[in-house]
């Protein structure tokens, strides 16, 4: 077969197609890893501000080597990421002290009437079997839940997810170390693999992932930087207890699109309403759940109509359907890392393609806004 259907022509595109799926396999396999070089790329992007700060410090002849700026760079941003951690922990154990000290008969005689509306609508309608009220039906999945939960097992997932942290936390900093030390070593590494006749093309894929991935979290971190702000001026003026936590926890959440906005709406709402108890046992919730989730749907309004669309359309060049379903299919694959990684690799796998297929009309037209 001669021309463009050449054999030739058909085993390079099989082969790149399977090296492809190959390095998205792996990527997935080794999510966790990937995930902490993920973590420590954005660590040493952010910090090359100071190791060129520091590379311009003289003292007589001497120069901080690049050993020396790297160390003080990573422990300047641990220690701000410890002062963070630190700020936020009287505030959470706060909370948690509110929490254990809530009276459950004095909330019950608070709330008696409104449960009592809640119990006959319920039992009006047949909603609950056997005629039971809305108080047995409670204490009962508490019950059954209760029994379910054996203290081993929660144990052992405590002491798991404590050496996974601890795990991430060593690994991250050795590899944001080196990535400090030397900011071209993963250009290098892959250079040193790429045959000599792809070394053009895999330096463009290389300088346009940067160029839009560091564009993406540029604007992710103004996202999140606005949507606190939003939060915790709306949730003061409405003298909501914890209102900055709750915001910024809403406000980080921002790093999962779409599904972000339910899981840190839901958890602030916990925070507010527990927090409410238990500090004003006699409180309207109802309307401070109206008035919590007024203020967090306009917020979200003001987010979706001017943030998203200039982070997402423009920083990473796709649409929102594309960014909506890939979402959803790391979700689905790897979980909350998968969605947090999701759109960087999809980017990426979108400049590969159109480096070698950009004559496909489907990734064509898939890649055309790529500049």
């Amino acid at each position: 077969m001669e021309g463009k259907y050449s054999i030739n022509s058909v085993i390079k595109v099989i082969s790149i197609i399977l090296s492809v799926t190959i390095a998205v396999y792996c990527v997935w396999y080794f999510r966790f890893l990937v995930f902490c070089i993920f973590v420590a790329l954005i660590l040493s992007i952010i910090g090359q501000p100071i190791m060129n700060l520091l590379g311009k410090i003289k003292i007589n002849s001497y120069t901080p080597s690049s050993t020396s700026r790297a160390a003080i760079t990573l422990t300047a941003e641990l220690a701000v990421i410890t002062l963070i951690i630190y700020s936020f922990a009287p505030i959470i154990l706060t909370q948690s002290q509110n929490i254990a000290a809530i009276d459950v008969t004095t909330l019950e005689k608070s709330y008696s009437a409104q449960l009592k509306i809640v119990n006959d609508f319920i039992v009006s309608y047949n909603l609950l079997p056997d005629s039971m009220t809305i108080e047995e039906f409670c204490v009962k999945q508490v019950m059954n839940t209760l029994n379910t939960i054996k203290l081993p097992q929660i144990a052992t997932l405590v002491f798991a997810l404590v050496g996974k942290i601890t795990a991430s936390i060593l690994i991250i900093s050795f590899i944001t170390f080196f990535f400090l030390k030397d900011a071209h070593i993963v250009t290098k590494f892959i250079n040193s693999v790429t045959p000599d006749k792809y070394l053009n093309a895999v330096n463009n894929i290389i300088v346009t992932s940067r160029k839009l991935i560091s564009r993406y979290f540029i604007g992710i971190f103004c996202e999140i930087v606005i949507m606190i702000t939003l939060l915790s001026i709306g949730f003061s003026l409405a003298n909501f207890s914890n209102a900055i936590l709750i915001a910024c926890i809403c406000g980080i959440m921002v790093i999962l699109p779409y599904i972000g906005v339910i899981i840190g709406g839901g958890i602030g709402l916990i925070i507010l309403l527990t927090g409410t108890i238990a500090v004003t046992p006699d409180a309207n919730l109802v309307m401070i759940a109206v008035s919590y989730v007024a203020i967090f749907a306009v917020t979200k309004i003001i987010d979706d109509v001017l943030l998203q669309p200039l982070i997402y359309s423009k920083s990473v060049k796709a649409k929102p359907l594309e960014i909506f379903l890939v979402i959803l299919m790391a979700g689905e694959i790897g979980g909350i890392i998968g969605m947090i990684l999701a759109i960087p690799v999809y980017t990426f796998v979108r400049i590969i393609a159109k480096t070698f297929f950009s004559k496909w009309k489907f990734i064509k037209n898939l890649t055309k806004s790529i500049d």
